[in-house]
């Protein structure tokens, strides 16, 4: 029986972790050399995911066919690598145990491990509610991050998963450093900025396709 590959999902907390969704999405192309496949290829694509899987397009001013369908695609594209998968969404930390079965339905396929990075809030309630769904122990993982840098945490994240972090620079990536990372209010609004913008984008997105769709007609 051949052996399953695993998928590596970040789920939280909101703190110095938050580096890892991006760093994922910028540097997908070059980890997938490295031997395994990032979900997301753009912060816009985790967060629809996340908001598909948390049930919250209301909350973010979107509709339900802006995020439907959203989380099977990427977990499809991404099997096409032949590879262990990795994602990150710190908006998953309290998902509720639905919404994690709807999750992991799509990875039935794989080995699921969930890494849990301390930060902001007490990250009891996410590992007591990720522990009874990998039901396994040693899937469940835990990053320490207090008084770390995010390349440490970054670094420290791609050991676990299985990936050298010395070639995939944070100084690259979009909001990955954010300037007063020691500060919970300053990390506050540095996620909440960043969930405003990947909402941003997923509209503009839509409202791109819609305008390639009208020009097509106009044409036809």
């Amino acid at each position: 029986m051949a052996k399953k590959h695993k998928a590596w999902l970040h789920v939280g907390m909101p703190g110095a972790g938050d580096v890892i969704e991006p760093a994922l999405a910028h540097h997908h192309a070059a980890i997938v050399e490295l031997g395994v496949a990032s979900l997301a290829h753009s912060p816009a694509e985790s967060f629809r995911a996340a908001v598909e899987l948390t049930r919250t397009h209301q909350d973010w001013g979107l509709k339900r066919g802006d995020v439907e369908g959203q989380w099977v695609r990427l977990v499809r594209r991404a099997e096409r690598a032949r590879a262990d998968l990795v994602f990150s969404q710190t908006m998953l930390a309290g998902a509720s145990q639905e919404q994690i079965a709807l999750l992991l339905d799509a990875l039935a396929g794989f080995q699921v491990h969930v890494v849990v990075t301390t930060g902001l809030d007490d990250e009891a309630a996410t590992l007591r509610g990720w522990a009874a769904a990998v039901r396994k122990p040693e899937r469940l993982h835990v990053v320490e991050t207090d008084g770390r840098a995010p390349a440490d945490v970054w670094k420290a994240f791609g050991r676990l998963v299985g990936f050298g972090t010395s070639s995939l620079s944070l100084e690259v990536v979009p909001a990955a450093t954010p300037s007063l990372p020691s500060l919970p209010d300053a990390l506050r609004e540095v996620e909440r900025l960043a969930r405003r913008n990947a909402s941003l984008e997923v509209r503009l997105e839509e409202l791109d396709r819609k305008r390639r769709k009208l020009k097509r007609r106009l044409a036809a």
